[in-house]
Order: C-alpha cells, then sequence, then structure tokens
C-alpha cells in the first residue's frame, strides 16, 4: 500500500508520519492478497478553534471510494486512530456487499416481459444559456446565495478557467475546476 500524506496550514512530525504510516499497514494490509490500494491521510489544524487536529483518510477499494473525515481536540494521532476505526467498518461493510452480490443467484422472469430498454437519445426538457462573466470565487459564491442555487457556474478571473461553487452539507463551500 502506497500511502500519502499531505498537510494544509500545518506541520507535522517525522516520527508521526511513520507511526501512523506503520498503523495504515498493520490495519489494512492483512486485507489485500495482490494489489493493496493507495491511502491518502490529509492532516489539517483547524485554526478558528485553536487546538482541533482534522485527519481526512480516504482508501480506494474495488472502486469504492471509503472515506473518514475526523476531528478531535487531544492530538493528531486521535483523530487518525478514529478515522482508521472508521475506514476499518466502511471495508468490512464494502467487502460484505461486494461478496454478498457476487454470490446472489439472479432470478429471471419469463421473455415475455418487455423491459424498459436504454433511450438512444435523452430528452432534454430545459435549456438555459448565460454568459460567463470573469469573477472571483467570493463573487461567485454571492451570486449562487443570492440567486439560492446549490451550485453555480463561472469563468474564474484568477485562474481563466470554466468553475463551479457549490454549497456543501457542512455550510461550507466547494470548487470544481476544469483541467
Amino acid at each position: 500500500m502506497i500511502v500519502k500524506f499531505t498537510t494544509k496550514e500545518s506541520k507535522i512530525l517525522d516520527k508521526d508520519l511513520a507511526i501512523m504510516e506503520a498503523k495504515l499497514h498493520k490495519k489494512f494490509d492483512k486485507f489485500f492478497t495482490t494489489e493493496a490500494p493507495d491511502a491518502t491521510v490529509l492532516y489539517a489544524k483547524i485554526v478558528d478553534r485553536k487546538r482541533d487536529y482534522k485527519i481526512e483518510l480516504t482508501l480506494t477499494y474495488l472502486g469504492y471510494q471509503l472515506r473518514a473525515e475526523v476531528s478531535d481536540s487531544e492530538s493528531p494521532m486521535a483523530a487518525f486512530d478514529k478515522s482508521t476505526d472508521i475506514i476499518d467498518g466502511l471495508f468490512r461493510k464494502c467487502k460484505t456487499k461486494t461478496a454478498r452480490n457476487l454470490h446472489q443467484v439472479l432470478e429471471f422472469e419469463s421473455t415475455t416481459t418487455k423491459y424498459e430498454e436504454e433511450p438512444d437519445e435523452y430528452m432534454v426538457v430545459r435549456k438555459k444559456q448565460y454568459e460567463f462573466k470573469p469573477m472571483s470565487v467570493q463573487e461567485a459564491i454571492l451570486n449562487m446565495n443570492m440567486l439560492g442555487h446549490s451550485f453555480y457556474m463561472f469563468m474564474n478571473k484568477e485562474t481563466n478557467k470554466l468553475s463551479t461553487v457549490y454549497r456543501r452539507t457542512e455550510k461550507d463551500y466547494g470548487l470544481i475546476e476544469s483541467v
């Protein structure tokens, strides 16, 4: 398993990184016989709360993205341990579901039953056009909120790329940019 560590506005000690990587290998290597997935660990110290440590752990398994995001006020290692426990539970759930689907017996109805076929063309029921004016991310978020939408597409004037801002469930915002 290849483990990638990234930090956001914070630093973490090399010995802590080594401990985290060893814990990941110990906990998850036993599940993989051939190809082990890559794991990504994002470590951040939440500035507005002064002493909160946030760990985002992402692991890919059989095409599923297993993700845990945990904050802890004690230490980054406590948050990391909680996130590995969550991923372990998600991994076991995913493994059980995929195994159940592999052994499931499919029952077919008689051939006289008509199934809806996938249409050759999808019908577009509404079309909107508007001019993409270059604006900052903050202006785009303001426009999105004024319209009452959950996303807003715009031309980012800082990067000159087509971008989309969206409202996340945590009451903050996300940004998607074209490559």
